[in-house]
């Protein structure tokens, strides 16, 4: 019998299961992402049913099971991102955010700046500070450097001299080099976040084979 454990995590994904149950996708700080299955979390007065909601970042307490799974015993909320589910825009930016993050974590790997990065990002969104569009950038930058595939000179090969304008190369290196928590705390001129957008985009598709579904309601916002 294995003993529970306690972890601090951000659900990124959630989905039906059975009739009563739900399946969250939860990136924690000491497992990364997980599976884990909240049962009964879809009956009425169920103290699951607040924190099996993508987005929310909070305290779980589980039950390791089989086939790298985990059954939730007990929550706590300390940040509630539902507000990011009441604008269309917003919450396809955030659902990207969340896709993107779950596909560069794994099981059993630590992902503290992940997580980090997921929450400084949602609080961004909200306040759409700075653009939607700038924010998803940064994110994407940033993220790929954290995961070491990403750095100025890997980009300055990528796309040869004069194929990145000086101010957006000062901008990849700002990113590159600011804490988590200070990501977000410029603004630029509307070129730089278009071609900052192009050659991110251009890159992360280089260096992803993954569809990203929220992709698919972003396009028409971009």
């Amino acid at each position: 019998m294995y003993d529970n454990i306690t972890v601090q995590g951000i659900v990124l994904d959630t989905s039906l299961v059975k009739e009563y149950d739900k399946r969250i996708v939860l990136l924690t700080v000491e497992l990364g992402r997980i599976t884990v299955f909240a049962n009964g979390a879809r009956r009425k007065n169920s103290p699951f049913t607040a924190v099996c909601q993508k987005f929310v970042m909070g305290e779980f307490v589980l039950r390791p099971g089989s086939q790298n799974t985990y059954s939730l015993v007990s929550s706590s909320i300390s940040n509630n991102f539902m507000d990011l589910s009441r604008d269309l825009e917003k919450l396809a930016y955030a659902s990207y955010a969340c896709e993107l993050v779950g596909y560069f974590t794994q099981e059993g790997v630590k992902a503290t700046d992940e997580l980090n990065l997921l929450y400084v990002t949602f609080k961004a969104i909200l306040n759409e500070k700075p653009s939607l569009t700038m924010i998803k950038s940064v994110l994407e930058c940033k993220l790929m450097h954290i995961e070491g595939i990403l750095s100025i000179e890997a980009l300055r090969d990528t796309y040869k001299p004069n194929k990145i304008s000086e101010e957006t190369e000062y901008i990849v290196n700002y990113i590159l080099s600011r804490k988590i928590s200070e990501l977000y705390s410029f603004d630029v001129s509307e070129k730089i976040v278009e071609e900052l957008e192009k050659i991110v985009s251009k890159y992360l598709k280089k260096e992803c084979d993954r569809h990203f579904k929220s992709l698919d309601i972003l396009k028409p916002l971009l």
